[in-house]
């Protein structure tokens, strides 16, 4: 694993093991609320959301922390995530992260 690799799966666990900041928990929420918007999942429980977030590529990652998840120019990334991989969120695959997109 490169350096680069480590210090993001850092910032995804951190991000994810949050569990005493309102806008994280919101934001949580708003990828379950997203994932049932798509119909990925039906009734969207935390374990899909973290799946999910997982999934998402670094540029998604880095924008997200900067300006929030709930952005709208991170939402529209998330949201042409979701299209690109429509079958793949569903049936729950491993995703190679991506560094650029």
């Amino acid at each position: 694993m490169s350096y680069k690799h480590n210090n993001l799966l850092a910032m995804r666990e951190n991000y994810w093991n949050d569990i005493d900041s309102s806008h994280v928990i919101a934001e949580k929420q708003f990828f379950c609320n997203t994932l049932n918007e798509y119909g990925i999942f039906e009734n969207a429980t935390l374990e899909d959301a973290k799946y999910f977030f997982f999934t998402l590529p670094s540029i998604i990652i880095v924008k997200g922390y900067a300006l929030g998840f709930m952005h709208k120019t991170v939402q529209t990334m998330i949201d042409q995530h979701i299209l690109s991989h429509v079958e793949q969120l569903k049936t729950r695959q491993l995703f190679k992260i991506q560094f650029r997109q």
